[in-house]
C-alpha cells in the first residue's frame, strides 16, 4: 500500500469503518452499503471513491439506466455514474489531492455525496418508468 493509501486505511480504522485492504486498494461498508478506494500508484494526489454496483443494466433496462446516469452526471458535482464491467452501474467521488489532504473533511463528504448520488440515481429512474 502506498503512503496516501496507509493514511486513508489509518484514518478509516479511527473512524471505526472496519477497512480491508484489497488488490485494488480498500474496501470498507457504511450504512449497509459497500465502498472501495481505489489505489493508483502512478498518481497517488488523485484521490477515487467507488460505490460499485448499485444497479444492473439489462439490455431490456439499457436505455432508461443510460437516462438515468445522464441525470445524475447533470445534476450532481464531483460525481461520476457509469456502466462498468458492461452491467453494473458504479458511482465514482473523484479528486485531486493537494499534497496534506485532510481525509476527515474528504473522505465523510465523499460518503454523503455517492449516497446522495444513488438516491439522485434511483429517482430518476423512477421518473422514467
Amino acid at each position: 500500500m502506498n503512503e496516501m493509501m496507509t493514511k486513508v486505511f489509518d484514518y478509516l480504522k479511527q473512524q471505526g469503518l472496519v477497512p480491508t485492504e484489497e488488490e485494488f486498494g480498500i474496501s470498507f461498508k457504511y450504512q449497509m452499503a459497500d465502498f472501495l478506494i481505489l489505489s493508483d500508484d502512478d498518481d497517488q494526489q488523485f484521490f477515487r471513491l467507488a460505490m460499485p454496483g448499485i444497479y444492473s443494466c439489462t439490455p431490456e433496462n439499457r436505455l432508461e439506466t443510460l437516462e438515468a446516469i445522464n441525470v445524475t452526471n447533470n445534476d450532481m458535482k464531483v460525481i461520476k455514474a457509469s456502466i462498468f464491467g458492461e452491467t453494473n452501474v458504479w458511482l465514482f467521488f473523484e479528486q485531486l489531492l493537494d499534497s496534506t489532504p485532510v481525509f476527515n473533511d474528504i473522505i465523510p463528504r465523499g460518503i454523503n455525496i455517492l449516497l446522495a448520488g444513488q438516491q439522485k440515481f434511483f429517482n430518476a429512474l423512477k421518473e422514467l418508468e
